[in-house]
């Protein structure tokens, strides 16, 4: 059980301040009943099972620890099973979890949203979908940085050792807004039912805002995005990444009315975004040779900047414009963290010890 600790209300911001429990920014004051209140979205029946446990810290999140934080960041009840779903994505082996809180590279963790549950709660995948303006989405991303702080421990200049971070570390989650036919959304792609909600998480640098507004042509849109995909600045590039493509509703129109299929669209942009070690040294990036990340060339010397198409994640979002997408690259290759998917699990639906979509674990909150 947490320590439940009394404050007089007008002194809470200040004491939360004081204590290093906030990102920065006020928080909603977690008083008991509210902390209840989102537990009870999720029938949860022990307050005190862990949705994961980050041995190298010696330190896991309880349910109730991220309801709690869910409340301080300003989270609806309905929002909550999002919430858990993303921190099992996060402890999932593949995303490096410890790494990824203590990189001087800053990453965020960035939260896509794909399915009904998104519209339900409210969920923006339309003009502004990455800025500000949407409860559901900045307080869903927040409540999971918010437990990366204050659970495990990821402060700035402490077990944080970003650089200098992005704003994408306060919050970093949009919802998807489904593909014009016959593209699939996101989750189904992913091998979900249609009926499902799923969030993927990546560990990501900023947004990049790509621009092309000159041409219908999806091949020449899709040029441009590889550009930006390939740019020698970004850490990855070619040491075999990942990365978030969010296509807005031009260029995703453009693409589906020139014949491109999703499948097509990722293996152009895998293999345009290939770069040579020489297209690299001339902008002052110098070779990974000899390094974990040393990337072999392929029979035409060109070294990948994604591991592969599938590692290229396909999302159209946005609103209507004079032709804008995004491109969010991992903040480090592939090799060191990956993106993961998880099930929502629906407000009711019980939550299993282990199941298909991960475990949680009966026990304390810390080891």
């Amino acid at each position: 059980m947490s320590e439940r600790l009394s404050f007089e209300a007008a002194d809470v911001q200040e004491e939360f301040f004081s204590r290093g429990w906030t990102d920065g920014l006020p928080i909603v004051p977690p008083t008991p009943a509210r902390v209840s209140a989102m537990l009870e979205v999720i029938a949860a029946e022990d307050p005190e099972l862990l949705i994961g446990y980050l041995a190298v810290r010696g330190r896991g999140v309880s349910l109730e620890q991220a309801a709690t934080n869910a409340v301080m960041a300003g989270c609806r009840p309905e929002y909550f099973p999002v919430v858990v779903a993303a921190l099992e994505a996060m402890f999932d082996a593949d995303f490096n979890l410890h790494t990824v809180l203590t990189s001087t590279g800053g990453a965020a963790l960035c939260l896509v949203v794909s399915g009904p549950m998104a519209p339900e709660i409210g969920m923006n995948a339309r003009h502004g979908a990455l800025g500000s303006g949407n409860r559901a989405n900045a307080t869903i991303g927040r409540a999971v940085r918010l437990v990366a702080t204050n659970v495990l421990g990821a402060r700035p200049g402490e077990s944080d050792a970003s650089s200098f971070g992005h704003p994408g570390k306060y919050t970093l989650c949009l919802a998807e807004d489904p593909p014009p036919k016959p593209w699939r959304p996101l989750h189904a792609g992913l091998g979900y039912a249609p009926g499902d909600t799923t969030v993927t998480v990546l560990p990501t640098e900023a947004p990049h805002q790509i621009a092309q507004q000159l041409t219908r042509s999806a091949e020449a849109l899709l040029r441009t995005v590889a550009s930006a995909i390939r740019s020698p600045a970004t850490f990855s590039t070619g040491k075999a990444g990942q990365g978030l493509v969010i296509l807005g509703p031009e260029h995703a129109r453009f693409c589906v009315e020139q014949g491109w299929t999703q499948e097509a669209v990722r293996e152009f942009l895998y293999r345009e975004s290939r770069v040579t070690p020489e297209e690299l040294l001339r902008n002052g990036v110098h070779s990974a040779s000899g390094s974990a990340f040393e990337e072999i060339p392929d029979a035409e010397g060109r070294i990948r900047s994604v591991a592969s198409p599938a590692d290229v994640y396909l999302l159209t979002a946005g609103g209507e414009g004079a032709g804008w997408s995004v491109w969010i690259p991992n903040w480090a290759p592939a090799s060191v963290a990956r993106a993961v998917t998880r099930r929502v699990r629906p407000a009711g639906e019980p939550l299993p010890e282990c199941g298909p979509d991960g475990c949680l674990v009966p026990g304390l909150a810390e080891r």
